[in-house]
């Protein structure tokens, strides 16, 4: 597990040759440090008196924001499992007609895995959008400009993550599910861009 190390470890690796960590859990990473920042700027709202009327509704929003990070710090890893797995299933023997049966199910059911994953990651930043605009607008004016940074670490990780979802519903073959997840991302990409930009806006109007 990369939490349990230095961040060195993953930067080094995540350079080498090696397949993982990648783009997916670099998502993921992405998704958990806004998160974080969300959480600071709203604990930065409850040190301030001043801001005592919003107190009641910014510890929601910092309770969910905790939440979301360790959700977040959960995917960075079921990403790269996601990956192993799907390397593996291509490995499978192809010598018998029911190895190749096995092979093809147990390629489908990893390519499934491979695109839920990443759309976890999608959506998770969706949901975080709606509480980084909140903080934008009635949280701690003094550190705005780190929620500011963590709606851009939104888009990172919701931009990011898309493409590993497309990739993997590329060669899924049930036609259903893969329309099903394609409005899914479609919806919570569609989200986050409105929201992202609304957050940005809304700590420009306040500069």
């Amino acid at each position: 597990m990369y939490l349990d190390k230095p961040l060195q470890v993953y930067l080094d690796d995540l350079a080498s040759a090696q397949p993982t960590p990648g783009g997916g859990s670099t998502a993921a990473v992405c998704g958990a440090m806004a998160a974080a920042l969300t959480a600071m700027v709203s604990r930065l709202t409850l040190s301030k008196a001043d801001y005592a009327p919003v107190h009641a509704e910014i510890q929601a929003v910092l309770e969910r924001a905790e939440q979301i990070r360790a959700r977040f710090q959960q995917l960075i890893q079921e990403d790269i499992d996601a990956y192993g797995q799907l390397s593996a299933s291509f490995k499978l023997s192809r010598a018998t007609a029911d190895e190749k049966a096995a092979r093809t199910t147990a390629v489908q059911a990893a390519l499934l895995t491979a695109a839920l994953v990443p759309l976890a990651v999608v959506e998770l930043a969706a949901e975080l959008a709606h509480l980084s605009l909140r903080v934008a607008e009635i949280g701690n004016k003094n550190v705005l400009s780190d929620i500011a940074t963590a709606a851009g670490l939104e888009s990172c990780a919701g931009s990011g993550a898309s493409q590993m979802v497309r990739v993997n519903l590329h060669s899924l073959k049930d036609a259903e599910r893969v329309s099903e997840l394609e409005r899914r991302l479609d919806t919570a990409l569609t989200t986050l861009a409105q929201l992202s930009e609304q957050t940005v806006n809304t700590v420009g109007g306040q500069a």
